[in-house]
């Protein structure tokens, strides 16, 4: 498995579940909420980070509401705003055309990387919360295979009878 790192977008279930303002399309507004949350990200996110540690990976969520994946190009670091109903994104700065889901995992992928254009942002910045490994105090691991070794070793060692130094009272 190459793939041991997982950049998402941080979403907010409860901001997307929430009701339908006065008059706009309610009963349409509530069957999309019974859908978002019957979806159960919360467990698919939970599941996906458990994976994740057993295997020595890491799980990074993109703050959403700062990097806007969805309105920044990829190539520029341009923002503009789109209604939903606009799936293909096309920078008006730069000229970069790509279907918008593609873009905003682009984006995503760069922002994790360091090298998404006029934001400055650095995996060093997310919160602790965001991720399945403390990054202020990140080590370098070594290859996959020095790790497995590392783990065998401590598993060997938690498999053993083990002393536990005794209590001074």
């Amino acid at each position: 498995s190459g793939n041991s790192t997982v950049v998402t977008e941080k979403l907010e279930v409860k901001n997307m579940s929430a009701k339908a303002k006065k008059g706009k399309r309610k009963k349409q507004k509530a069957g999309l909420n019974k859908s978002i949350l019957d979806v159960g990200m919360g467990m698919i996110k939970s599941a996906l980070k458990a994976k994740l540690s057993d295997i020595g990976g890491l799980f990074v969520e993109v703050p959403t509401k700062k990097v806007k994946p969805s309105q920044t190009c990829p190539k520029c670091g341009n923002q503009e705003k789109k209604s939903l109903a606009e799936r293909t994104h096309v920078c008006h700065n730069c000229g970069y055309t790509q279907q918008r889901d593609i873009a905003a995992a682009e984006v995503m992928l760069l922002w994790y990387s360091n090298n998404l254009q006029g934001l400055g942002t650095s995996l060093l910045d997310v919160d602790d919360s965001s991720s399945t490994s403390n990054t202020s105090k990140r080590k370098n691991a070594g290859s996959m295979k020095q790790l497995g070794q590392k783990k065998r070793q401590k598993s060997q060692l938690t498999d053993g009878d083990v002393e536990t130094p005794s209590s001074t009272k």
